[in-house]
């Protein structure tokens, strides 16, 4: 009897070693595996195939064609399958190229998480069933309507029954549509959570600026999908500065030296380059883009002003700067005495130095204020104040609620206190996330094989 595959994954490396990798992550999965030595053999074996592939994954570094030249010709023989590139670092340049050109979906870099990786693959293939059936479904609707064209007009009741299949299947289309965006979303999310990973100050600091993003694009009333492209803009705003030194990253503009600001200057363009590559994140890309544009014009990288300001674009840049005081200044009196003299010159002295968390939860809102007409809207500013004093109450009140167990005793729908980790850093699940029945088992499997310290802090 034939084993029938539901997808099909090509892998191009050559180091056999690599393949043979991949291949037993993809073991238990019902995926049939093709491997290929190199970037020719690869194409030769694509041309030659009978059904398409789903998935290619190849590494960048290869003799005589480049992972990403390689996946620019398989395009032409599969575009619709998705196309991963492994890549060191040191490749990034090929990489941004890569992306900018459309060849590549997405890219990974060596060492990878096998967890991670499968979670990556299933979506991939989920979003290329989503695109093939949106297209099954897009065809039959053409095919529909030119048979309701052709119908005589004596034959009503046929017509009738047509028009109602046609909206049945308009409805498919609607719902596969959603699907695919929704599915963005996750991915997104999921990027974001990545990132933290990498590094924890730049995607520590996005999910909080997303959190508070949200909130405030809410209260401005606007709808489901604005809400979702402002998220997911706010989860990866600054992903341009992937790599960027953690020095760099805390500083203020004026005490960047000349290479620091132009690198800084560029982390937008960088960001909505790569995003804008996917159609339907286009306005992701914008929201972006403009993030760090002015209210009065002053701002970069185009000096827009006021409402030719993304809103988007707006909510975030005042979310971030909030958050960035917030969460990422010392606890350290003499510092936050020495900011608050910056801003408001003698009046600074009314503030209670004592106690450093009330410091910068007192001045945050003023300094923020500072900038209304020239740096934020003073509409945006006055809902993002008014959530952001909403979220710290709710967050003292929760406070008072949390608890330490034992990562034996969780139980579905509980909420982390605290970010839950890896013993060396690396996130599992982010503070405010509710724990999943399906989670559960494999948190407690970590916890057994000490990967994850004993005790779990919950609401």
């Amino acid at each position: 009897m034939t084993l029938k595959y539901k997808h099909s994954i090509l892998l191009v490396d050559d180091e056999i070693s690599i393949t043979r990798s991949l291949e037993r992550i993809f073991r238990k999965e019902n995926y049939r595996i093709f491997t290929a030595s190199s970037g020719k053999e690869g194409l030769e074996l694509l041309s030659v195939l009978e059904e398409p592939v789903s998935l290619i994954i190849s590494d960048q570094r290869m003799p005589e064609m480049s992972g990403a030249q390689f996946l620019e010709k398989a395009r032409k023989i599969f575009p619709d399958a998705g196309r991963y590139l492994l890549t060191g670092y040191s490749d990034m340049d090929a990489v941004i190229d890569a992306v900018n050109r459309g060849e590549i979906h997405r890219y990974l870099t060596k060492p990878w998480n096998d967890n991670e990786l499968l979670v990556q693959v299933r979506q991939s293939l989920e979003r290329y069933e989503l695109v093939l059936e949106n297209r099954r479904l897009l065809e039959l609707t053409s095919t529909q309507n030119k048979e309701l064209s052709e119908l005589n007009k004596n034959l009503e009741k046929k017509v009738n029954e047509r028009t109602l299949e046609v909206r049945q299947k308009n409805i498919e289309l609607e719902e596969a549509n959603k699907k695919l965006e929704k599915s963005f979303l996750g991915t997104i999310r999921l990027l974001s959570s990545l990132i933290e990973t990498l590094n924890p100050e730049l995607g520590s600091h996005m999910k909080h600026v997303a959190q508070l993003a949200r909130d405030v694009a809410e209260e401005c009333e606007l709808d489901g999908k604005e809400l979702d492209q402002i998220e997911m803009a706010a989860m990866i705003h600054d992903i341009g500065m992937l790599g960027v030194s953690p020095g760099t990253l805390l500083k203020d503009e004026e005490n960047m030296g000349e290479a620091e600001l132009k690198m800084y200057r560029q982390h937008p363009a960088i960001a909505s380059i790569c995003l804008e590559t996917v159609e339907s994140l286009g306005k992701v890309a914008e929201i972006v883009l403009c993030h760090h544009e002015n209210f009065d014009g002053s701002g970069f990288p185009n000096g827009l002003k006021e409402n030719d300001i993304p809103l988007g674009s707006r909510i975030i840049g005042a979310a971030a700067d909030y958050c960035d005081i917030i969460y990422r200044w010392p606890k350290n009196i003499k510092y936050i005495s020495d900011k608050a003299r910056k801003y408001f010159g003698p009046a600074a002295r009314k503030f209670n130095f004592t106690e450093p968390e009330k410091m910068i939860e007192e001045v945050a809102p003023k300094i923020i204020m500072l900038g209304a007409h020239h740096k934020y809207d003073i509409n945006v500013i006055t809902k993002l104040l008014k959530k952001a004093g909403e979220a710290r109450s709710f967050e003292e009140e929760k406070k008072k609620q949390d608890m330490w167990i034992s990562y034996n005793e969780l139980k579905e729908g509980m909420v982390l206190a605290r970010d839950l980790r890896l013993k060396d850093g690396r996130l599992l699940l982010a503070r405010g996330m509710k724990v999943k029945k399906s989670s559960i088992g494999s948190i407690q499997k970590l916890g057994e094989n000490k990967f994850i310290n004993n005790r779990i802090n919950i609401y």
